[in-house]
């Protein structure tokens, strides 16, 4: 049951003021008000019956300092204790009794699902841009960063291993010989004698084994298992192996996000396995950004963003696209030739123009349709010319036949642009998403995932975008470029001015 009750009313709390105002904790709190917070999730709360619980907003608050400072559920609650500003910062009195640290488990797995993080994220930016601490005509940059798994990625005869020891466990057989399959010098024969193996034993378990079971049949129903492309651990069967390069592989998660580039606030997240391809998610993650408030206004991305749903975004809502050109997706010799989108015509260095076009249907290696436009250069003009042996080599044509994809076009206005010096310069402001992952990495633990599956890898990084967040706020209004003033008003509401721009008033606690 969810009930509102008074705080920091008693006697002890004339301790609070010890606390500098310039501390971080008090910039945050005057700057954000997480009220919204309890009306949020209340739903998820039974109005009328049961126990009374802990205040939403202050178990929010308690995993705030969680991350701002990298600590574990008990180690926060030891910290709070002592801490007069952590304890101010949560609303308790000095003498009240903190909540036991296993509510801290209950709350993230049962009050903050992903789409209420989402919405807490989405309006502590809001609230940034409404009062002015960021702008509200903004770019963002985007970028992904790698979140290694709490496991270690094991070979396929290992986990089937493990599997079968699983069914023998579940029906309390202990007389049981498993192969050695580390005996076995050629792999792909040792995948082959385990799989067997298991297969032989699932026929053989009763009931009592029939989830083990059932699991390992999922298991093995992947083509991608065998090929040590898709599950790599039974304990964390939603982490995928994923490249950094061709030789640099990992084992984990990717996070993929947007990030403000005044004031570079975090505006979106999204948690995918190792294997996902960056900017499949985009789309989402500016929503995010326009549901905080902000005119989006530039886009800036590495190449792997340099894709065609992500710039026609950016032409739809007269976005600069700052996103450098990939050349496994623009294959244009541009040394020679060149395009004219008016008279849709390809031309040569020569000065030779192209007469005609035509759809031509190809298949990929997949085996899947591919389009593409062939265009056809003036023949007479193709037969005499003096680099005929570099443009067609040993083509047995006459006449160059240049076949491009349907986006082309497009692409070599954008790589033009490219290779001005407003996007050299522009392209810059797309650093701070490198500081931002070393910050997320280095000081709040987002190198490792702390849980196990993508629900809780995904809750850990949103959670930590909203600490950096936080903390960036206060710098923000700490800086030297702002003059911050707090103050008691007549009323008895604490006033918070920058640069004597009053934007926020808030009720003293």
């Amino acid at each position: 049951m969810l009930r509102q009750e008074a705080k920091q009313t008693n006697f002890y709390t004339a301790l609070y003021h010890r606390i500098p105002e310039k501390h971080i904790l008090k910039i945050i709190n005057f700057a954000i008000s997480f009220e919204f917070v309890n009306e949020m999730l209340e739903s998820s709360y039974c109005k009328d019956f049961g126990r009374p619980a802990k205040e939403p907003e202050m178990m929010l608050r308690i995993l705030m300092l969680q991350e701002m400072y990298d600590l574990s559920d008990e180690r926060v609650m030891e910290e709070t204790e002592v801490n007069l500003a952590y304890k101010w910062f949560i609303g308790l009195n000095p003498d009240d009794e903190l909540p036991h640290p296993s509510l801290l488990t209950k709350f993230r797995t049962m009050r903050l699902k992903d789409i209420q993080m989402d919405d807490i994220m989405t309006e502590v930016v809001r609230q940034c841009v409404k009062r002015g601490i960021i702008k509200e005509d903004n770019g963002i940059g985007v970028d992904t960063t790698h979140i290694l798994a709490n496991t270690t990625k094991k070979v396929p005869e290992r986990i089937m291993k493990h599997l079968a020891k699983k069914i023998f466990k579940s029906m309390e057989k202990t007389d049981y010989e498993i192969p050695d399959y580390t005996q076995i010098e050629d792999h792909k024969e040792a995948k082959r004698v385990m799989k067997e193996y298991l297969e032989e034993e699932m026929e053989k378990a009763d009931e009592r084994a029939e989830k083990e079971v059932a699991k390992a049949k999922d298991i093995l129903g992947s083509p991608l298992f065998i090929e040590q492309k898709g599950i790599r651990s039974i304990v964390d069967t939603d982490a995928r192996v994923g490249y950094k390069s061709k030789t640099d592989s990992f084992f984990g998660y990717k996070m993929e996000y947007t990030l403000t580039t005044d004031g570079r606030l975090i505006t979106g997240v999204g948690v995918h396995d190792g294997a996902y391809v960056d900017g499949n998610g985009f789309e989402r993650l500016y929503k995010l950004t326009e549901k905080a408030g902000i005119n989006v206004n530039a886009f800036y991305g590495d190449k792997a963003y340099f894709r065609k749903n992500i710039l026609d975004i950016a032409k739809d809502n007269n976005i600069f696209a700052y996103i450098p050109v990939n050349a496994c997706t623009y294959q244009i010799n541009e040394d020679l030739f060149c395009y004219n989108k008016d008279s849709d015509q390809w031309i040569c260095k020569r000065g030779n123009r192209t007469v005609s076009k035509k759809i031509r249907m190809t298949k990929r290696e997949n085996g899947a349709p591919r389009t593409l436009y062939e265009y056809r250069f003036e023949k007479e003009e193709c037969i005499g010319c003096p680099l005929r042996e570099e443009c067609i080599k040993k083509a047995k044509t006459k006449e160059k036949k240049l076949q491009v994809g349907p986006n082309t076009g497009e692409y070599y206005e954008h790589s033009q642009f490219a290779k001005t010096e407003e996007f050299t310069e522009e392209y810059k402001k797309r650093s701070a998403c490198e500081w931002k992952n070393a910050e997320m990495k280095r000081f709040h633990g987002l190198a490792r995932a702390k849980g196990y599956g993508l629900p809780s890898v995904t809750l850990q990084a949103k959670l930590t975008a909203l600490a950096v967040n936080l903390k960036r706020i206060a710098t923000i209004l700490s800086s030297k470029n702002y003059n911050i003033l707090l103050a008691w008003g007549k009323s008895g509401m604490m006033i918070f001015k920058i640069r004597n721009f009053e934007f926020l008033q808030l009720k003293a606690a």
